[in-house]
């Protein structure tokens, strides 16, 4: 069987290969950089005839690249009837108030319960083919049990091109949170009305699960500003300037500021009891997407999608108005 190579000459000043590579097949396929990071890796990319393993090797203008892509394989998926919240819907694109408790795409033991799988029952079965397999035209992820806005494509273009504008950060992305402090705490939230954290997240070095705070990690921004405060929690919006797996949820908890309902990061047994109890009500940590802007791919406008704090948020932040109980 023949062997799909890609080639292109680069023509521009010294570059990372990982940021050239995403960029040429951008123009063909909606290849993420995680995805071409692990083509490097694997030794699937050369540079003028030799093999790099290296996604971060900067590259010499008129250097020839050559990129052997994986076979695209046809792919099915079962199609999920759940009725979605629906913000906006053309021919191009999807715009989804995502619920709690939804994975975004199939895993390990879950292979039909997922928004993906809603998608394709939404779409039709056509969608199963855009993207990565098992991932329809998915161009960013909440975790699980986060709620809020995401945006999917209805084509192969729609999403490279707006993967393009996620890796460029060009798409404005703020969330609400509801972060742990307490009344003798001096916790960055407590000092400022706003403020920036600014620390590489990856991998922790011993619980592969989770992420953390590490030298061995990627460039991660997060703006943060005080919406309202309360004796045990204040309420902050978080703009993300990067997209690493867990940035808020890590970066809150970094600054001692868990999100509430995070027991992956957060340790809130200082909490008083009816509040830790409202927190258990909640089931999940207290985090929601509220706010997505981008540029459409096909009609160039600026598009601005908001959506409202879910009812099981809002009691909560209700409990934490009046305090202990």
């Amino acid at each position: 069987m023949s062997k799909k190579i890609a080639r292109f000459e680069h023509a521009g000043t010294a570059e990372r290969l990982d940021k050239l590579v995403t960029a040429a097949l951008s123009q063909t396929s909606a290849c993420s950089r995680s995805q071409v990071e692990r083509w490097i890796e694997e030794g699937k990319v050369s540079v003028n005839g030799q093999v790099v393993t290296k996604p971060a090797l900067k590259v010499d203008p008129s250097s020839l690249i050559e990129v052997e892509q994986p076979e695209e394989r046809p792919v099915t998926m079962a199609a999920l009837e759940l009725p979605l919240e629906v913000l906006y819907e053309d021919e191009h694109l999807l715009v989804i108030n995502k619920p709690s408790g939804l994975s975004m795409h199939p895993g390990a033991g879950n292979a039909n319960h997922s928004l993906a799988n809603a998608v394709v029952a939404h779409v039709g079965k056509k969608q199963a083919q855009v993207g990565e397999p098992g991932r329809p035209g998915i161009v960013h992820r909440l975790d699980k049990d986060t709620t809020g806005v995401v945006v999917v494509a209805k084509s192969t273009p729609v999403l490279a091109a707006l993967s393009k504008q996620f890796a460029e950060r060009a798409i404005v992305r703020r969330y609400k949170a509801l972060v742990f402090t307490t009344p003798r705490a001096k916790r960055p939230v407590q000092q400022s009305d706003c403020g920036t954290v600014q620390a590489p997240v990856g991998r922790h070095p011993t619980d592969r699960k989770r992420m953390a705070v590490t030298d061995k990690g990627k460039p991660s921004v997060t703006k943060w500003s005080v919406v309202e405060r309360f004796p045990y929690g204040t309420l902050v919006e978080c703009a993300l300037e990067t997209g690493r797996t867990h940035q808020i949820r890590v970066h809150m908890s970094h600054i001692g500021c868990p999100v509430v309902g995070d027991r992956t990061y957060g340790d809130f047994s200082g909490l008083p009891v009816k509040l830790r109890q409202a927190a258990d009500e909640l089931g999940r940590q207290a985090l929601h997407a509220a706010t997505l802007s981008f540029i459409h791919p096909v009609t160039n406008e600026t598009l601005l999608f908001q959506a409202k704090l879910p009812n099981d948020f809002e009691v909560l932040l209700q409990a934490f108005r009046h305090g202990m109980g």
